[in-house]
C-alpha cells in the first residue's frame, strides 16, 4: 500500500494518501490513485443530513451507495456519523483506493460497510439502493440510466456534476452535445445550468417510467449538487416532463436569449428542507454555519419563479454604484411583489417582480 496519512472531517479520521495536495478551495486534481478533496466537506455534511433524515423517517434498514468512493470519505462519514438501520457500500474500481478505504473501515472499527471494486454502471446492474450518491470527476451522464433503474422506489438519488463551465455557458457545443440543451454565460448562469442538469436527468428517469423529484439542489462555483426522490409510474413521470421546456432568460445586455430545454418547477421540496435541517442538528458537521446558511437560503426560494437579478449586473448595466440589495427588496415587496434571497449569489435576488418594474426600483434608488 502506498503512503498514507491520516485526517479528520466532522467526526470521523480516515486514510487518504500523502501525495495527495490538500487544497480548501477548488475542484481539486485527481492523483494517479485515490481522491480526496477538502473543499467539498460541506457537499458530504450535507450527504450525512440528508441519510439521517431518511434514517428519521424510515422503519427498515436501509442500503447506502457511495458509487464513486475513491478512498471513501463520503461513505465513511455518513456509516459514522448517521445513526440508525444502514449498510454502506463503498464503490471504486481503483483497487488501491479501495485498500485505502479498507484501512479507514478497521481504524473506525465500522461495521456497517462494505466495499467493491466494480465498474460502477456493472454494480448497479447487479444491486439495488435506497439511497446512491454518484459525485465523479465532470459530468454524471454516463452514470444516470443505470443509477435510475438501481434506486429502488422511494429512494434517494444524489448527483454531482463538475463540468460547470460547460453547464453554464462557456462550451456550448458541448452542452448542446452532451445535455442536449443550450446554455448562456450570463449572472445566472449557474442556475441556468442546474435546471439544465436537473432536466435532463429527469428526463432520463421518465425514459424507465420512474419519476425523479428534486428535493434539493444547489450550485457551487465549482460543482452542482441535485437530490432526487423517485417514485414509479409513467403518468407522475409525464407530469414531471411538463415542466421542462425550452425559455428565455437574460444576457448580460438584458437582451432575452432561449435557454434550455430545462427544468421549470422547484428546486427543492419545502418539507424535505426541513427534514435535513432537523437531521443536522442531530450530526457533526464541519461547516454548520455554511450549511445552515445555505438550507436556510434555499428554503426562502422555494415557491419563487426561476432565475434571478443581481444588483451587480443592474450596476454594470446602468453604470451606477448598487444600492444595498436590502433596499432594492423592500422597495419591490412595497410595490406589491414577491422577493427572495437566493443560494446561488449573495449579491442576487429572487422576485415575480417583471423587468421593466426591476429596472424602475433600481433607477429609483440610483437617482
Amino acid at each position: 500500500m502506498a503512503e498514507v496519512k491520516l485526517i479528520r472531517e466532522g467526526k470521523t479520521e480516515f486514510f487518504v494518501p500523502s501525495s495527495l495536495e490538500l487544497k480548501k478551495e477548488g475542484p481539486g486534481k485527481k492523483g494517479k490513485f485515490g481522491f480526496y478533496n477538502p473543499a467539498m466537506a460541506e457537499s458530504r455534511d450535507i450527504s450525512v443530513a440528508v441519510v439521517q433524515a431518511m434514517l428519521n423517517e424510515s422503519n427498515r434498514e436501509l442500503r447506502v451507495l457511495d458509487g464513486l468512493s475513491s478512498v471513501g470519505a463520503r461513505g465513511l462519514r455518513i456509516a459514522n456519523e448517521a445513526r440508525g438501520e444502514f449498510k454502506v457500500i463503498l464503490n471504486d474500481w481503483d483497487e488501491r483506493a479501495i485498500e485505502i478505504a479498507r484501512k479507514s473501515i478497521e481504524h473506525n472499527n465500522l461495521r456497517n460497510v462494505e466495499t467493491r471494486c466494480e465498474n460502477l454502471n456493472v454494480l448497479l446492474c447487479k444491486e439495488k439502493f435506497n439511497y446512491i450518491d454518484i459525485d465523479p470527476f465532470g459530468s454524471p451522464v454516463p452514470y444516470v440510466s443505470m443509477a435510475v433503474r438501481s434506486i429502488l422506489p422511494g429512494g434517494i438519488l444524489a448527483f454531482t456534476a463538475t463540468d460547470t463551465a460547460t453547464l453554464c455557458g462557456v462550451y456550448r457545443k458541448t452542452c448542446l452535445r452532451r445535455y442536449n440543451a443550450e446554455s448562456l454565460r450570463t449572472w445566472a448562469m449557474h442556475e441556468i445550468g442546474l435546471r439544465i442538469l436537473i432536466g435532463y436527468i429527469i428526463k432520463e428517469g421518465a425514459r424507465f417510467e420512474r419519476a425523479l423529484y428534486p428535493i434539493l439542489s444547489y450550485s457551487r462555483n465549482y460543482y452542482m449538487r441535485v437530490y432526487f426522490r423517485v417514485k414509479n409510474g409513467a403518468r407522475r413521470a409525464d407530469k414531471l416532463l411538463e415542466n421542462i421546456s425550452v425559455t428565455k432568460a437574460l444576457d448580460f445586455n438584458f437582451k432575452p436569449r432561449e435557454v434550455g430545454p430545462l427544468w421549470l418547477g422547484e428546486l427543492h421540496d419545502r418539507d424535505f428542507l426541513l427534514s435535513v435541517k432537523r437531521a443536522a442538528k442531530e450530526v457533526e458537521l464541519s461547516n454548520r454555519k455554511e450549511v445552515g446558511k445555505l438550507l436556510d437560503r434555499c428554503l426562502e426560494e422555494t415557491g419563487m419563479p426561476p432565475f434571478f437579478y443581481d444588483i451587480d449586473a443592474l450596476s454594470s448595466y446602468f453604470r451606477k454604484s448598487p444600492p444595498k440589495i436590502s433596499r432594492m427588496m423592500r422597495l419591490l415587496e412595497k410595490e406589491g411583489f414577491r422577493v427572495s434571497r437566493t443560494h446561488f449569489r449573495d449579491t442576487s435576488f429572487k422576485t415575480d417582480a417583471p423587468l421593466d418594474e426591476v429596472m424602475k426600483a433600481f433607477r429609483d434608488l440610483t437617482i
